[in-house]
């Protein structure tokens, strides 16, 4: 019997000691007291999120992070249409424990098949914080990202087809990107035609057209583990920003180095500052594959970032066309992904990769 929900307002005392009697860590703990408090509002997750105030039948307290499914339809249909909730489910039972990166420990995970429903109850992450993506993460920050992103990207560097049930991006559903694309173009333009002057209109109409040729240049050649959606609102940092810890494994794949390079940089801090350390962050990103073993050239891997740059058009466009308008702060954040992302576009004169 399944133990998703079609709301957290399900969520009561009785149906959570139900489900986390059937894990190994709850076997002889039983859940006396729980506040449910709904969090994480426009945080561009796909998902529903509450944070449980628990108290157990020995006295410790314990919180714990709950994710559904989202309410916003549309935004629902994109995630079943493109596995998002499938793969965070395969990503905590399979990888998580194995992956060289700190991730959130999982209690209970689920994808019901018949209903199409998620829920992940994991471990809350008391005394972190994520940075506002919409502020702009800082340099320190980005300097521990790029850190933890190492491991990331070098552990399947070569091999992650030994992951067979990671996607990559000529999945039968990935493909749909293209005419996703297509589809959602005129409704992204409609939304924030006042950051669309007529050259960057121009430079969307070449990346819509030329996108079907994205699925065969980002799944060839060296591939490696991608979180695909390394933003700074899905990484705790302690409070000395000495640590971290990756969340929200949604969107992984199998993809081309530095992918996850270039979305950190080129949409989670302020352009000034991505100009400002863009190189040594690139050099400091090769540093560190050099360290764990793996010699990539700057050239290769700034092509690869260029390729993603554009390829990551998808997030303004197939995002900014179906979020909830009635959500301000999902507005301003695919307002800020979207001036970010074709500031860098202009900046690295990513489209002459594809001309």
């Amino acid at each position: 019997m399944t133990r998703t929900l079609e709301s957290l307002r399900e969520i009561n005392l009785d149906w959570l000691n139900q489900t986390l009697s059937l894990t190994e860590d709850f076997k002889e703990k039983t859940v006396v007291e729980l506040d449910v408090k709904r969090i994480g509002e426009g945080i561009g997750q796909l998902g529903e999120f509450a944070l449980l105030d628990t108290t157990l039948d020995c006295g410790k307290k314990l919180n714990i992070f709950a994710k559904i499914q989202t309410e916003t339809e549309d935004m629902d249909n994109i995630a079943r249409d493109y596995q998002f909730y499938v793969r965070e489910v395969k990503f905590y039972q399979n990888l998580s424990s194995k992956l060289n990166v700190k991730t959130p420990k999982p209690y209970y995970v689920e994808h019901d098949e018949e209903s199409g429903r998620v829920l992940l109850l994991l471990e809350f992450m008391d005394g972190w914080y994520n940075p506002d993506q919409i502020e702009g993460a800082s340099e320190k920050e980005i300097k521990l990202a790029i850190e933890g992103l190492i491991p990331i990207s070098s552990q399947f560097w070569g091999n992650i087809d030994e992951l067979e049930w990671v996607p990559n991006m000529k999945e039968s559903y990935m493909m749909n990107l293209s005419s996703d694309m297509v589809e959602y173009q005129p409704e992204f333009l409609k939304r924030f035609d006042y950051l669309m002057n007529d050259s960057r209109i121009e430079l969307l109409d070449r990346i819509v057209k030329f996108y079907p040729n994205f699925h065969d240049l980002l799944s060839e050649g060296t591939l490696t583990l991608t979180h695909w959606d390394y933003r700074v609102e899905n990484l705790f940092f302690t409070p000395k920003a000495d640590d971290l810890t990756v969340i929200d494994w949604q969107l992984m794949m199998a993809n081309k180095p530095g992918w996850d390079l270039a979305y950190l940089l080129c949409t989670n801090i302020k352009v000034d500052l991505r100009r400002k350390i863009f190189d040594e962050s690139c050099e400091a990103y090769l540093s560190g594959l050099r360290d764990s073993g793996i010699d990539f050239g700057r050239e290769e891997l700034n092509k690869n970032m260029m390729l993603s740059l554009l390829a990551m058009m998808t997030f303004p466009v197939v995002g900014g066309a179906n979020y909830d308008l009635e959500n301000k702060r999902s507005k301003k954040l695919f307002e800020v992904l979207t001036e970010r992302l074709f500031s860098s576009v202009e900046d690295y004169e990513a489209i002459s990769y594809i001309d």
